[in-house]
């Protein structure tokens, strides 16, 4: 079967995780994507401690630390090669691989790749035809170029956190790494369309994506919304989700957990179902004007009415009148769903621990279907099997090894 991205070689020096997911999304398209990782981890503060200390991720208490998880999560289908890029050697060995790869993905601070003799003009020398993509936390150059980039530093610069915020006004951050994410899909995107553009024209390009630019990109909605009218969004009541939606928009509490309604445009139908008079004919609450105003009054009316029933008793009323609600899920109620079951979003790999779950690859292509083929490597796993593809013999390997290059 024809894997899209099959013949496409991805040269990744990326950690973390907006460079790390970016070609991960491009190895579960099939394309060959080796990471270039230190021979030696730093003894503090490491960025990717993979199966754990002892290599019993999942098993042992002691080695099932989130940054475990953090590497795991970005690294299925690659190969790992470890190299010192301090020495002459090991930058050779870097200068063999780019001869003949489609892709550099790289997102250290501006200034590394440079020094290092790899950036995007250094690339260009020994591969004319390179696609060079940069993922930073602000951009490759501004003033902002020496900030550290950091998730939750992205989501409170680019406005997450202020939308994000609670009824007290206190900004919240979201609770995963969604500045990673968005820079992570965008780098990929435009990493595509550079594929595409030297399909056609055999002119390679440079990629540069960021986390401030994909969390303001992600406000979408809001953002135009607020370029457009200058009006900032209100955060007034615990339940409301978006603050530019009108009422009922959010999770609400009921007689023994929460429930979610999602429901603006069909009030006379929730209001019939609550067993409360038609909210749609309150003078309050008659237009999307009145609902923003009165907020916090029409929440009080709506979370009152739910308190008499349970969240399952609410959602068997509600479904018949095909209002749109929805229990809220915790992540074991999550996973063991049968819509996410069936859509196939827990696959189930071998690993150095044994069988590692994960989530599955979300788009399905009819024709060249993503696939994940194995799991995150260990450090420099693949090293012996990548230096013979680039023309390195035992003896040579053996010498590299033993200068500590490797």
């Amino acid at each position: 079967m024809t894997i899209t991205l099959e013949n496409i070689r991805i040269v990744d020096f990326s950690i973390m995780m907006q460079g790390p997911h970016a070609t991960q999304m491009m190895a579960d398209m099939g394309a060959e994507v080796i990471k270039i990782e230190r021979p030696r981890l730093p003894a503090a503060g490491l960025p990717d401690v993979r199966y754990g200390k002892n290599g019993n991720y999942g098993r042992d208490p002691e080695d099932s630390v989130f940054m475990s998880a953090t590497y795991l999560a970005h690294n299925r289908n690659k190969k790992s090669i470890a190299v010192d890029l301090k020495q002459e050697k090991g930058r050779e060995i870097i200068r063999r691989l780019l001869k003949d790869a489609d892709v550099v993905y790289q997102n250290f601070r501006p200034g590394v790749m440079t020094r290092l003799g790899f950036d995007y003009a250094g690339c260009c020398k020994i591969n004319p035809s390179i696609i060079y993509a940069s993922a930073s936390g602000w951009g490759k150059d501004g003033p902002y170029i020496n900030k550290p980039g950091q998730d939750l530093l992205a989501q409170v610069m680019g406005g997450f956190a202020a939308v994000n915020a609670g009824a007290d006004g206190h900004p919240m951050g979201i609770g995963f790494s969604i500045s990673d994410l968005m820079g992570a899909l965008y780098g990929a995107f435009g990493v595509m369309g550079a594929l595409y553009h030297r399909q056609r024209t055999g002119e390679g390009q440079e990629v540069e994506t960021n986390l401030l630019n994909g969390t303001i990109a992600a406000l979408s909605e809001m953002a135009l919304h607020y370029l457009n009218t200058g009006i900032e969004p209100r955060r007034d009541t615990p339940m409301h989700a978006c603050p530019f939606l009108p009422t009922p928009y959010g999770i609400y509490k009921t007689r023994d957990g929460y429930i979610t309604i999602s429901s603006c445009h069909m009030l006379s139908q929730l209001s019939e179902v609550l067993e409360i008079p038609n909210l749609a004919e309150d003078p309050r609450f008659d237009s999307d004007q009145n609902r923003d105003k009165n907020r916090v009054q029409m929440e009080k009316i709506i979370e009152e009415a739910l308190s008499r029933k349970t969240t399952g008793e609410w959602l068997e009323l509600m479904e018949k009148e095909d209002l749109w609600v929805a229990p809220v899920r915790s992540l074991s109620e999550v996973f063991s769903d049968p819509q996410v079951l069936h859509n196939g979003m827990v696959e189930t790999v071998d690993s150095p621990v044994g069988p590692l779950k994960m989530p599955g690859i979300p788009y399905k292509l009819s024709k060249t279907p993503a696939k994940i083929r194995s799991a995150p490597p260990t450090l420099g796993q693949h090293t012996d099997e990548i230096l013979k593809s680039i023309g390195y013999s035992d003896k040579e390997i053996g010498n590299l090894k033993r200068e500590d290059v490797v």
